[in-house]
């Protein structure tokens, strides 16, 4: 009788936002910077470009991401990359 009766937390689904940022977002821009201070740490404009293109980033994944549904950027890199053709079956049975 206890299952029938147990509570049901409404937001189970919801994402993990930090600063109203996806944490997976966030942890990308930090790997990025991250390796980029490993590859560019000695440069002399290095300091410049660590923190410049993961902050454009971060901007650009905040700012495009907006009002987009979950795996947006997901679905968005896969229709761009494919060929646009879709098959039921085998590529010698369409011909």
């Amino acid at each position: 009788m206890e299952l029938k009766t147990s509570e049901i937390h409404r937001r189970l689904d919801a994402k993990f936002k930090i600063g109203s940022v996806e944490a997976s977002d966030l942890l990308s821009v930090l790997l990025l910077a991250a390796v980029m201070n490993l590859v560019l740490g000695r440069v002399p404009y290095g300091a410049v470009l660590i923190f410049g293109i993961p902050a454009a980033l971060f901007v650009g994944l905040y700012f495009g991401k907006r009002g987009k549904p979950d795996g947006y950027l997901q679905h968005a890199i896969k229709f761009y990359l494919s060929s646009g053709e879709l098959r039921a079956g085998n590529k010698e049975d369409h011909r």
